[in-house]
């Protein structure tokens, strides 16, 4: 297993759309953390930063875009398309 061949007991990666801002899995062995709230303007997740203390117990903030953001849409018809996939 990665974690155990490189000596890591836990893995926190970023750039992937979570509906709810992060995600855990591998049972708590890896957390994805996106901090885009309403990717694109169109995908209507929550945004999250993740907080390891000195117990390196991880603590999540989620949050929500502003009321002004998603007026407009973003990117070229295909992308446009791309973000309907995940509504």
């Amino acid at each position: 297993m990665f974690l155990e061949e490189n000596g890591l007991t836990l893995l926190i990666r970023s750039h992937e759309v979570c509906k709810k801002g992060y995600a855990v899995e591998h049972d708590g062995m890896v957390i994805t953390v996106f901090s885009a709230p309403n990717y694109c303007g169109q995908v209507g997740n929550s945004g999250a930063v993740v907080r390891l203390e000195s117990d390196m117990i991880p603590k999540f903030l989620t949050f929500e875009a502003s009321k002004t953001q998603g007026k407009k849409k973003f990117g070229s018809p295909g992308l446009q398309k791309l973000m309907g996939y995940f509504q």
